[in-house]
Parts: structure tokens; sequence; C-alpha cells
């Protein structure tokens, strides 16, 4: 089998995810309307054009996305010029250009501005495109961001799509999947100044796209050939802008004021007497950069962008320094041979807040996440309508947390001992001998690493010996965590853990596209990838036993597609098909029931049994049929596979039943299966305002939960599997307007779109099972609404574009999300209430002037502006339960608290005095509510 995957690999070309768009279209005179041959189409200020036919008809493949100047010329006709026709990914633009006889005095051709296509009536699924103009007018600072713009897309903690689980979505930048392999999470951050568009497919797409089940978020950089620069400096710490909420928001004493706790007796214990600060102004600074310059004219250039920002966060402890950078050199070595090389690095260094903790803050864990991406790019035109493409590329992810590292001796997390603090603060234990190390308390000394890997052979030195990996009982050691009677952690560290782990994901792709016809676009491919996963972590839990995770992992996976786009004048098919193999690369037990040697304590499988390949086929159709100029009807249906996240394959791999619910993961688990269905119609009133309408539908199956299995009579394991499903349903409706026109709505840009959605599943998540079991209650088999079951949401945009200014409205509304209430009985009933719900209108505003080329401007931007309380989770649900009856009028907090001071005004017991809000629980989780109001400023720069 690896043979002939090598086999087809040398000698086929394979898919990767679309960055280029088409340019199709006519050319013909304009008196006798015949079409012209021999005409020259080229995009100006590239190398890229091409000639007509017999018929006058063109094409001009792999064209970037992007904005040109499209120039069709032929001796004897006067020369006719497109400009700013937009190209998006994945896409055709139809272009005509009728030419006119030249006059010989003539000498300036003809140039007419390109306007959007009032449908475009080659999309077949529905589709949410955000441009680089729609990132800047509107509030948005991340791809994150515009994403929950589209309709279908719904953010809880997590960002779902269309009722499907959060890793059900992947990223691609520039045909690079950015996606963390083994927990499916999207670690990266993509640079916003350097993105051309982001496109959203939440109804379907073609079988070129792997990986996801509910979505494809498709983000393509810039290519600029000519020497650019753009520099956007924003704050919410600069010339004290934070002190205008003591002016804007009544709510300000209340909301960030120093709260002093006292203990249940009433007495204020010694420790927490300090008042300490709940919540806190948010204060950021942050760089964006851009520059484009060319090595080569219109043959070589290079562009650099980043991000660098640095954020004092909205809780005590919530500081985030984030550096990310994307680079990309573009050199066309021929006319028709094109190749790319771009870089993605990303680090970001944050502390958490946890409000158990608020005294004791510091000795939180601070993880450090790096990921960076390498790829490399190469195309070739065999003919103006065949080319092909081969793409090469490393991913890779990288965290680590160390409580150990990271403690109160080192508060400043410098690496370096402080010199200030009593002896409880200047030793460390030796985690493999548990001899104590003691240091003097003078100037900083730098510490000993316990735990490193310098040489990268997966063994760690200590003190610079090498040993395995390995940690023994902790129960002695001197951190451990103390509380006061009122539940506050004062003294210890979070948890006695250490964790490293570091997935690089290897991609090797080729891809083959060729114009056949007129009307058939045809387009083939494979895919490779192999994965090298390496996750340790040493944790000590509550109850004393310290649970070792080793994974060392080499999984690979396979794909070929093959895909016929038809373009005919009356309607539009995207038939595909495409395959998909898994090698998992594992071992499971051969009887589940007696799965290892010692059933004592687990740690060696009894009779091993090679996984097996795991393989799919995945039928994908999608129609667009147009009923006039202004109106097409489209319907989508597909297959979509995905393996799950590998945590859920390698966890505990080395099979350690120590403790008392020990959980594997399984590398035989299958693949999770959606089918879904999608039917809308579009309709434009006019070349300005347009409309969308979608309907929806989703079976899903296979999807990860976990199976108990007795190894003893009394003794178990939990293993995962493919034992979960749910189904999904709802109706898209969207209406936009863009500026342009005449009259005095001419500024006005308008964008609405609503939502209607249910969401249903046996589990929220892949470990409902084992956590009922856990506490005893009864796994249910029946369907019910899922935590992201947000039944209504409301996008709702509006402002006004002058051009050299805005201003902008966004508001968002979500109907309440489900919650559990607490329940006596074995039986749960889950999630048959729901939260109140939530609405948020976010502002920006800005002004640019132009001195010669130089563009410079400023921007101000008001996050939930009307300052608006919205609970967005629960940090109790059994106090929230108790408490909400106080809630007399269902605003969020206890009793008539009218003026938000805490204190109620209906004569409720004092008891009640300090619950404010009933969301929060006993601690006064500030987290649980969304920020409230905060302002920033920025300026920007560019040529």
């Amino acid at each position: 089998m690896r043979r002939l995957l090598l086999l087809i690999f040398l000698v086929c070309l394979a898919v990767f995810a679309g960055t280029t768009g088409k340019i199709v279209g006519k050319v013909y005179d304009k008196d006798t309307k015949s079409g012209l041959p021999g005409v020259n189409v080229i995009i100006e200020g590239t190398t890229m054009g091409a000639a007509t036919d017999v018929d006058g008809y063109f094409v001009i493949l792999n064209v970037p996305a992007g904005k040109y100047n499209v120039k069709a010329s032929m001796i004897g006709y006067q020369d006719y010029t497109i400009k700013d026709v937009v190209v998006i990914a994945d896409l055709t633009v139809t272009l005509e250009f009728p030419l006119t006889q030249a006059v010989i005095e003539l000498e300036k051709g003809v140039e007419v501005v390109a306007k959007e296509p009032v449908i475009r009536k080659d999309v077949t699924q529905s589709m949410a495109v955000v441009d680089e103009k729609t990132m800047t007018q509107l509030p948005i600072n991340t791809v994150q961001g515009a994403v929950l713009q589209t309709p279908g897309v719904v953010a809880t903690d997590q960002i779902h799509f269309r009722g499907g689980r959060a890793t059900e979505v992947v990223y691609i930048l520039d045909g690079v999947e950015l996606r963390d392999p083994y927990t499916g999470g999207f670690d990266s951050h993509i640079p916003q100044i350097s993105v051309q568009e982001t496109s959203v497919l939440t109804g379907g797409f073609g079988a070129e796209y792997g990986s996801a089940q509910s979505g494809v978020i498709n983000v393509v950089t810039k290519e600029i050939p000519k020497l650019s620069m753009n520099v956007k400096l924003r704050t919410s710490d600069m010339f004290g802008v934070e002190r205008l909420q003591n002016f804007v928001d009544k709510n300000y004493k209340w909301d960030y004021r120093w709260q002093t706790y006292k203990t249940s007796t009433g007495q204020t214990d010694s420790f927490i007497a300090d008042s300490i600060l709940d919540a806190r102004q948010e204060k950021m600074k942050r760089l964006d950069f851009l520059l484009s310059t060319p090595i080569i004219p219109k043959r070589a250039f290079f562009l650099v962008s980043g991000e660098l920002s640095n954020t004092y966060g909205h809780f005590a402890n919530a500081d985030d320094e984030l550096y990310s950078y994307n680079n990309k050199l573009t050199i066309y070595v021929t006319p028709t041979l094109k190749f790319n090389i771009s870089g993605l690095y990303t680090r970001r260094n944050y502390n958490v807040y946890a409000a158990s903790w608020k005294f004791n803050l510091k000795n939180l864990y601070s993880p450090k996440e790096m990921t960076y991406s390498y790829a490399f790019n190469l195309s070739h035109a065999i003919t103006p309508t065949t080319y092909w493409e081969f793409k090469l590329n490393n991913y890779t992810t990288e965290q680590k947390w160390d409580i150990f590292e990271d403690g109160s001796y080192d508060r400043n997390r410098d690496g370096i001992l402080n010199s200030t603090y009593s002896p409880i603060d200047t030793f460390k234990v030796n985690p493999i001998t548990l001899d104590t190390i003691w240091f003097t308390a003078y100037p900083d000394a730098d510490s000993i690493d316990d735990f490193s890997d310098s040489d990268n052979d997966r063994k760690v030195e200590i003190n610079g010996t090498e040993t395995d990996w390995y940690w023994p009982e902790l129960a002695n050691y001197p951190y451990k965590r103390t509380g006061d009677q009122n539940g506050f952690v004062t003294k210890g560290y979070y948890r006695l853990c250490y964790h490293y782990d570091i997935k690089k994901t290897w991609t090797a792709k080729a891809d083959f596209i060729s114009q056949v016809t007129r009307e058939h676009q045809f387009k083939t491919g494979i895919e490779m990838k192999y994965y090298d996963l390496f996750n340790y972590m040493a944790d000590m839990a509550s109850g004393g036993n310290v649970y070792m995770t080793y994974v060392s992992s080499y999984p690979s996976s396979y794909a070929a597609y093959i895909q016929d786009k038809m373009e005919f004048k009356d309607f539009v098919v995207n038939a595909g098909l495409r395959f998909d193999l898994f090698n998992p690369n594992g071992y499971v037990p051969k009887d589940p029931y007696n799965p290892v040697t010692d059933p004592s304590s687990g740690g060696e499988i009894k009779d091993p049994v090679k996984t097996s390949l795991k393989w799919k086929l995945s039928p994908r159709l999608g129609f667009s049929f147009p009923i006039t100029e202004y109106d097409v009807l489209h319907f989508t249906y597909g297959h979509y596979f995905q393996v799950p996240p590998l945590t859920f394959l390698y966890t505990n791999k080395n099979w350690d039943f120590s403790g008392s619910f020990p959980m594997v993961g399984n590398p035989d688990i299958d693949a999770e299966r959606t089918i879904a269905y999608e039917v809308g119609l579009k309709h434009a009133f006019s070349e300005y305002i347009k409309m969308d309408v979608n309907a929806y539908m989703k079976d899903i199956t296979g999807l990860t939960d976990t199976k108990r299995y007795f190894y003893t009579p009394t003794n178990y394991y939990t293993i995962y599997s493919n034992a979960d499903y749910g189904t999904a349903k709802g109706i898209e409706v969207a209406l936009n307007k863009v500026a342009g026109g005449s009259g005095f709505l001419a500024p006005l840009t308008l964008s609405i779109s609503y939502s209607f959605g249910i969401a249903r599943g046996k589990s929220s998540s892949t470990r409902q099972n084992y956590d009922y079991i856990w506490a005893g209650y009864v796994v249910p088999q029946e369907e019910h609404y899922l935590d992201w079951d947000q039944r209504h949401t409301l996008n709702f945009g509006i402002g006004l574009d002058f051009g050299n200014f805005a201003l902008n409205f966004l508001t968002d509304y979500g109907s309440g999300i489900p919650w559990t209430p607490p329940s006596r009985s074995r039986v749960q009933r889950i999630n048959e209430d729901r939260l109140p719900y939530t609405i948020n209108t976010d502002m920006r505003t800005y002004y640019y002037f132009n001195i010669g080329k130089v563009s410079m401007g400023a921007f101000f931007d008001v996050y939930n502006l009307f300052d608006v309380l919205n609970i967005n989770s629960l940090a109790d649900e059994s106090w929230y339960n108790a408490k909400k009856a106080y809630d007399n009028d269902h605003d969020g907090y206890v009793g008539k608290d009218e003026n938000h001071d805490g204190i109620n005004d209906n004569g409720l017991s004092e008891d009640h005095d300090d619950l404010v809000l009933a969301a929060m629980g006993s601690y006064r989780d500030p987290t649980v509510i969304s920020p409230r109001r905060f302002m920033r400023i920025g300026i920007e720069f560019r040529f």
C-alpha cells in the first residue's frame, strides 16, 4: 500500500485549497458584435494574460485573489481597459470588451471601472466573502471577528458553524491548513493587515476541501508587486483614554471597584483583608505593519507583515503578549512558471484568571505557545488553459506550561529567581529526587530548569544529566495549595503539573487544473500528510495520584479528488468525488475486556493488534440555476468526513490504570461523518441591494464519545468511540446594501442577517458519558439541545461611507444558550433552561486624507457602545439556580438594584446584598460577563 501511494504521488498531481480565481470573457467588435480572434488580454502590472480564440473568447487561470486592471488590445482597434476587477478565490469573473476601430489621431484608449456582478451565478453554495475594505471599515480586528458576521455562525466559548462542534471547522491560509492535529483547534494568529480576503463556506464545499464537516475559512493574503508600506498603531492606553470611562460609564465604580472579602463568620481574614480588583479597564498596545518591495519589477517581489500587541486584560493577571509575522516571496521565473515561499510565525505568552484564585493569581499557570508554518509553492502554466501546482509545507504547534518553573519565586516570569521573597519562595524541589534546592535571597539568580531536552532526544536533562521521562509521587511537595474557609486559594500552585507538547504536520500537495472546453473546468489531484506528535505531561491530581502522559506517534493520511465545474448558459454544476485514507499507525488490545498484562496498574497492552486503515468516499454536488438576471437558485448536497482530533486516539497511550477512572485513547476510532443539504435563493433588488435566503439540514453520525469496559468485575476503563450523533437544521436570511447609486442614500451601507437554527444531539461534549458515570448520573441516549443551540441570531450593520470618511455600527444579538439546571435525580434535565439573551453594539469611525502618494488617517473604536451587561456563561449552575429567583426584573442583577451599587432596594435579606449577579457565583467571577464598554484609538500611515 505504501509503495502504491508513493508511486501515485510521484506520477500524479494533487489538491490544495483555493487561493486563486479565474477571469473569462469575450472580446468583440462594438459595431458588428462579432467576436475578435487573436486579441491580447493582459492583467496590468503582472505577466498574466491570454489571447482570444476564433470566437473572441478568452480565459485566464490561476489569478491570485485581489483587485486588477485588465486590458484588451489589438492592432487596428482602440485599447479597452476595465479597472478595479475583483477576483475572488475559487470563483469566476466574466468580462466583456467591446472594441472600437481605432482612429489614427486617437492615442488614449477607453477606460471603464468594473462593476460587481449583480449576482454571482457560479456560486453553488452559501458563501460569505469579507474583503480588505470591509475589515477596515467595520470594528473588526481579527479574522475570527470577520467570521462571526457570517449567518449560521454561533460564538459561545468557541465558534460553531450550523450546529456542528467547534473542531469541525478548518482555517486555511494561502492553501495551508492551520490546524493543531492533536486538539483540532486553530492556534495561529494571522496578521489582519496582510489579509486580502476571507471566504467563509458553511453550506458546502468542493471535493478539494477535506478535514472539515461544518465549515471552511479560506484566508488569502496579499501579493503586491510594487513598493508599498502600511503601518497601524492602536491602543486603549494612550493619553489617558481609559480615564474617559469615569465620564461615560455610570457603573464604573461598581463594575471596576476594589472588593474586600470576608470569611463566612463575618470576620475579615488577615490574608484577604486587602482589597483586590475584580475587573479592570483594558490597556492594549498594538502595532500592525506591512512592507512590500519589488526585487525585479513584475518578476520578483517580497512582502513582510506582522502584528505585535501587549494587552493588559479586563481581569487581574489576564495579560497577553502576542507576536505574529507573515512573509511571502513571489518569483516569476518565466511568465508561465511561478513559485512562492511563505511563512507564518506566532508566539503568545499569557496569564490566566480564575475567580477562586483571585488572592493568589501569580501562582496560576502561564502558557507559552508557538506556531510556525513554512510553505513552498510552484505553479506552471503548460498552456494558456492548463496549469499545475505543487505545494510542500510544514505546520508546527508548540506549547509549554510549567508550574514549577513559573511559580511565585519567579513572579516577574523572566526565568530569574527574585531576591525579595521569604524562604518559602526561594526554594524548589528536584521532581526526580525530591531533593530541596535552596537559593540565597540576594540578587536574581538563574533558575535551574528541571525539565529540559536541549538535544531533542526526548530525554530530560536534570542538572545536565539525562534521565527517562519519569515523575515519582509528589504528595509532600511543599507547594501544595491551601485555602481559606471560603474556598479561596491563598497559597500554593494551581496544579503540580508540567506540560510540553510539539506537533508537526508535513503536507505534500499537487494540483492539476485545465479549462478543457469553454464550459468545463477539470481538477484532479492527491494529498499526503505525515504527523509527528509529541506530548508529555506529569500531573498531580487533587487525590494525590500522579498521572503521566507520554505520546510519541506518527500517523499519516492520504487524499485524492476529482472535480468538474460545468458553466453553461442556463446553469452551473459543481460535481466532485473525494477519497480519504487515514493510517493511525497504532495498536489496540485484541480483547477490550482483557486489555493489559497487569490489570492492577496497566502499562502494557496484552495481545496488541495493529490498527486498520480507515478510508471514505465523499461525493459532492452543487447546482446553480439563474432564473433571471437578478435571481439565482442553488442546491448543494455533500458527504463530509473528518478524522477526530488525534488526542482522542493517543491519550494515555501508555494505558496507565492508576486512579479510579482511567481513560485511554482509541487509535482504531473511525472518522466522523456529516451529510449536509442546502437550498438557497439569491435576489438582487438593484446592483447595490441584494438578498440571500438559505435553508439547510445536517445529519451527523460517528461523533466521538466514550465507552466503558470492565476488565475485572469491579474495575473498568473508558475508551473513546464513535457513539455520538446529532442533527442540525435552520434558515438564514441576509440583506446587504453597499455604498453607491444616487440620492441621499448613496453613502448608506447596510447588512442584516438573521439565522434560525436548531442543534440537537446526544452529547455536547466528548466526555459527557465519562463525566455522567463518574457523577452517578444516567447516561442519556436520546437527543437534546446542544450547548451552542442559539435559536435566534441577528447581525445588524449600518454605516455611512463617504470615501475618506466613514462611520459604522455593528450590532450582534443572540438568544439565550441552553444550560442544565441541577437536579437531585440521577436523570439530568439536560439543557432544559436558557440564559438571558445577549446584545452588543460596536462602533468604528475613521478619516483618511492624502498628501501626494501618502495616505494618513485616524480611527476611533467603541466596543459594547451601550455598556450592556451580557451573561455569557455561569460560574456555578447550582448557585445560579438557587439565587436567580431574586432577579425580579430579569436584568441579571439580584433584587431591584436600579443603580447597580450592589445593594438591593426591595427589602431583601442582607444575605443577598453581595450577590449582585447570580451568574457570578459565590466567588464573584467576573469572567461570566462579556467585557463592558471600552475604547481604542488608532492611526494609520500608508503609501
